[in-house]
């Protein structure tokens, strides 16, 4: 099977393959209502279909059917530099496949389509960051340990503000 560009009536197949990432990388994706699968959808229906900056592909069913892989590009945008003069760069995130799939060539399809989709649009400077699982799968499409190690900082949310009192009822106008 090979990919093809996600449409809308595949983003709760996607929620469903994001949750299973999730999962698998032991992050509890929370009941079905979780807050974060509504945002999700949100953020999915604004990238699939025919972007210039944002590719996401699929295998298996036709639109809105069980899906068995999925996997996204987009461009980011960097200082330009001399190797690469424009500052743009490919980045690879959410490739997964469903347990019941793996070991097919899936996920490898849906990389090396990314991959030369970015190719195409002139990129030959691809990111990602690979789970344990996911590694071999990009060693063998050609990706290496980065030049530069990655660095994370996560800082904890301000605490919403506390409601304002109500304001005091204004006094009765005077008669007159």
């Amino acid at each position: 099977m090979q990919p093809r560009l996600a449409v809308p009536a595949d983003v709760p197949e996607l929620i469903r393959l994001r949750a299973a990432a999730l999962d698998a990388l032991g992050v509890d994706p929370g009941p079905a209502d979780a807050a974060w699968r509504q945002v999700a959808r949100t953020w999915f229906l604004e990238r699939v279909g025919d972007r210039p900056d944002v590719r996401c592909l699929v295998v298996g069913g036709a639109p809105g059917e069980p899906l068995l892989a999925t996997g996204m590009a987009w461009v980011t945008y960097h200082l330009p530099g001399p190797l690469w003069t424009d500052g743009r760069r490919g980045y690879l995130d959410g490739i997964v496949t469903d347990a019941p799939a793996r070991g097919r060539g899936h996920g490898r399809r849906i990389v090396d389509a990314l991959v030369a989709w970015l190719g195409g649009v002139d990129i030959h400077y691809v990111q990602l960051h690979a789970s344990p699982d996911g590694e071999p799968v990009y060693r063998a499409a050609g990706f290496t340990a980065g030049r530069y190690p990655g660095m994370d900082l996560v800082t904890t949310p301000a605490p919403p503000a506390p409601a304002a009192a109500p304001a005091p009822p204004a006094p009765p106008a005077p008669a007159g």
